[in-house]
């Protein structure tokens, strides 16, 4: 897992994951495009169940963390 910089926006953070290089090799495009997918999928949830703000784009991309959810706020 790693963290990148959102070009443009300043105070934002993607989550990135990679697959084993080798095990992606190794596997049908596919399947290592769903894997990504569901992956990216329990980031957001997992984020926003620690009440980071998630800007929740498309399913095949990083999900970009916006900051804490303040105390009170929905």
């Amino acid at each position: 897992m790693g963290l990148a910089p959102v070009q443009g926006r300043r105070h934002a953070l993607r989550v990135l994951w990679r697959q084993d290089a080798t095990a992606a090799f190794h596997l049908p495009a596919e399947l290592v495009h769903a894997q990504q997918a569901a992956m990216y999928q329990a980031r957001r949830t997992i984020l926003s169940a620690h009440r980071f703000r998630v800007d929740d784009g498309p399913a095949g991309e990083a999900p970009v963390v916006l900051g804490l959810t303040r105390p009170g706020s929905a």
